[in-house]
């Protein structure tokens, strides 16, 4: 009778669990539609509303099978800086040279960040903090300290269809990925034990180094993006890219440990709420240092419901 007990109430805490941040994500959505005074969801907001999606989606979308194994990188924003001058650069060759060379630089980022953590046996987080150095002052290398504008035919590219449709993509893709196949469920049970992939048969410094690998291609459409908005690129381009990432995924409800916690459906709610807080907030045009304070409120609460205190494994 006693063990029924335990388990109706285990069973009760995981349904909550894995509600919390749906009701999070309607609440927040009722509440900035009210404070908007209806201009949160309407027609005029829906360009502003897909960039704020765009730059929470596909950083969190390459950032979940990373997280997903107890995994950080903490370089991404410089990752997206330099695919950015690359790609800019690129683009007076032809302007639709842009796009791939943003892509292969983005991937060969990802895979100096894996190496570095996979051959060198560096903690995820040291090694990308490390780097993020590095591209940094490669980014201020190229632009010799200004900034630099990409062919302007790339803002063709700038179109609600286009946003819209590479989001549409890229969650589909992460859910058919995270949700059924091998490497979704190889990269959770990392995050769970990743001594205990490894006896399963798991080859995991090779999983780990392709989600890095992911981390990066996300990062250098990060890039692609930067550019047909505004057509140029400077220090700034990609700012608090991981920052996005990460924060959606914690409100999501992916625990910093990783493990079977990570669910598509922590990419979908935490960037969408992610998105829509940042959207309301300006236009209800509160403060930059407002902002902060409001979003480090709500990181704070749904952090405290949805963290998975059962598995609270250092970060690797």
């Amino acid at each position: 009778m006693i063990g029924k007990t335990l388990r109706d109430r285990d069973n009760a805490s995981s349904i909550w669990q894995q509600a919390a941040p749906f009701f999070g994500l309607l609440l927040v959505c009722v509440f900035f539609q009210i404070g908007t005074g209806g201009k949160l969801l309407s027609a005029s907001n829906f360009k502003a509303f897909s960039n704020y999606a765009f730059q929470m989606v596909i950083p969190a979308c390459g950032a979940v099978f990373l997280m997903s194994q107890g995994q950080l990188d903490f370089s991404m924003a410089g990752n997206v800086c330099v695919c950015t001058i690359i790609a800019a650069k690129a683009s007076y060759l032809n302007p639709w040279l842009a796009i791939p060379a943003a892509i292969i630089v983005g991937l060969t980022i990802g895979f100096l960040n894996g190496s570095a953590h996979v051959f060198l046996g560096v903690p995820s987080f040291v090694a990308t903090i490390a780097t993020s150095f590095m591209y940094t002052g490669l980014a201020n290398s190229l632009l010799g300290g200004g900034a630099i504008t990409s062919d302007f035919a790339l803002k063709k590219a700038d179109t609600l269809f286009v946003k819209y449709g590479i989001i549409a993509l890229a969650l589909l893709v992460t859910w058919a990925v995270l949700s059924y196949t091998p490497f979704g469920k190889h990269c959770r049970a990392i995050g769970a034990k990743d001594e205990v992939a490894h006896q399963s048969g798991v080859n995991v410094r090779l999983e780990k180094l392709v989600a890095f690998l992911i981390c990066g291609l996300s990062c250098g459409i990060m890039a692609c993006f930067v550019l047909f908005r505004t057509c140029s690129a400077s220090t700034n381009s990609g700012g608090q890219t991981q920052l996005n990432a990460v924060l959606a995924l914690l409100l999501g409800g992916i625990p910093f440990s990783g493990g079977w916690s990570a669910k598509f459906r922590c990419v979908l709610v935490g960037s969408m709420l992610m998105a829509v807080v940042t959207s309301g907030l300006t236009i209800m045009n509160i403060s930059a240092n407002m902002q902060q304070i409001v979003k480090g409120v709500l990181f704070v609460i749904a952090v405290a419901i949805s963290f998975d205190r059962k598995n609270t494994a250092v970060i690797k």
